[in-house]
């Protein structure tokens, strides 16, 4: 009998340790971006789909800032700036740009 809960006892001890690990839920925390278009640095920023994201646009000219494939929309002047927030739904790179021309953040989405 020793011997049976001997082998019910290592088997439990093995089955625990080859269960899979728990997965790391999504960053509930929205990501926050101050950026300037006067001070333009194009870089790559990482999101969770379904994570808000929360830009701030800073410019001395007036611009449009637009996030490609996101369809937000807001404009930026001096001394007012463009205050984009949305929930990214779908994995992706999505441009984050002020018109006409300045590339100010790649947002990839995972």
């Amino acid at each position: 009998m020793k011997t049976v809960h001997a082998l019910v006892l290592a088997l439990l001890v093995l089955a625990g340790c080859s269960s899979a690990p728990e997965a790391t839920p999504p960053s509930t925390d929205p990501l926050v971006l101050t950026l300037s278009v006067d001070q333009a640095s194009p870089q790559r920023v990482e999101a969770v789909r379904g994570q808000a994201v929360e830009l701030t646009v800073t410019s001395e000219q007036p611009v449009e800032v637009h996030v490609h494939g996101v369809d937000v929309l807001a404009k930026a002047e001096s001394g007012k700036p463009a205050v984009l927030e949305f929930t990214v739904d779908r994995t992706g790179t999505f441009d984050v740009e002020a018109h006409p021309d300045t590339l100010l953040v790649q947002l990839v989405v995972r």
